[in-house]
């Protein structure tokens, strides 16, 4: 059974961010079905994740840029919380034992809340700003 179940309510309806949102739970999936067989999570998937995390955001700073976003400074300071508390328990990892449940707990409900929270309101404003955008252009060709 997996950590987080894939489900619509992850879906923020822009293709690219969707498809890299599906592949961080499944990541996260892998450490925790390794985790349950006993192993403690790799080092090496924590620098996976770093990678992956850093081109996501990345991507998805792009996406708002692009639209202009009006929350983008807030929604890059949660990317960068992130980060930091990533490298803070990678770092802690190399020194400890038992970092993989504190791992697992924090990404998991740090991914869920983000994707269906910070990242589903820009969703909502990638949705609303095109509904405008074609609503714009009905009404003009409509005069």
């Amino acid at each position: 059974m997996p950590i987080i179940e894939w489900n619509v309510s992850y879906l923020l309806g822009i293709h690219e961010i969707d498809q890299h949102h599906e592949h961080l739970v499944q990541l996260i999936n892998k450490a925790y079905d390794q985790f349950r067989c006993g192993a403690d999570i790799e080092p090496s998937f924590v620098d996976e994740l770093v990678d992956y995390a850093g081109m996501h955001f990345a991507c998805e700073e792009g996406w708002m840029t692009e639209s202009s976003y009006p929350k983008f400074v807030e929604h890059k300071e949660e990317h960068k919380l992130f980060n930091c508390r990533i490298l803070e328990l990678q770092n802690k990892s190399k020194t400890s034992s038992g970092i993989s449940v504190e791992l697992l707990w924090f990404l998991c409900n740090w991914v869920t809340h983000h994707m269906r929270e910070t990242d589903a309101e820009f969703g909502r404003y990638v949705d609303l700003r095109n509904i405008r955008k074609r609503t714009g252009r009905i009404q003009a060709s409509n005069r």
